[in-house]
């Protein structure tokens, strides 16, 4: 998403209003870049974007930014090929944002973090299960050093 392209004559107000909203866009698109690697410290922090309707909901207010303020008028063919790049771009996210969707409303995020949650505490009983026999090691040590009466 090209911040500056030549389009219609607005106002420096005007202008300046869509370049914040088209950084805004980019800001948008690197943290649904950083959420879909599913880092742990930024999920912990945003919990709306860990549920997938979350997801697809930025996602969709991505896509129609896209459609909005990724314009470019003009008849020449870089102008049509950047125009039609940037359709098929928006309809992508906003294909993506369907497909969160309808996954969030037949509950496949849900069964996700089920799963999440069972293989951690999984991994916890298995650390104390870890941690009662080194435990149990240890008192046998201990208890063979007093001798057998």
């Amino acid at each position: 998403m090209a911040l500056i392209v030549s389009g219609p004559v607005l106002s420096f107000k005007e202008e300046s209003r869509v370049q914040i909203l088209r950084v805004y866009g980019i800001g948008i698109a690197l943290l649904l870049i950083l959420v879909e690697t599913e880092f742990p410290w930024l999920l912990d922090k945003m919990r709306v974007l860990e549920n997938w309707i979350g997801r697809a909901s930025v996602q969709g207010l991505l896509a129609l930014m896209t459609f909005e303020f990724a314009t470019s008028l003009g008849d020449s063919d870089f102008d049509k090929s950047i125009r039609l790049y940037r359709q098929v771009a928006a309809y992508c996210m906003l294909g993506c944002a369907g497909l969160y969707a309808l996954g969030g409303c037949l509950c496949l995020g849900v069964l996700r973090s089920v799963r999440y949650r069972w293989r951690a505490e999984r991994l916890r009983v298995e650390r104390d299960l870890e941690q009662l026999e080194r435990q149990q090691d240890e008192l046998k040590a201990i208890l063979e050093g007093y001798g057998k009466d």
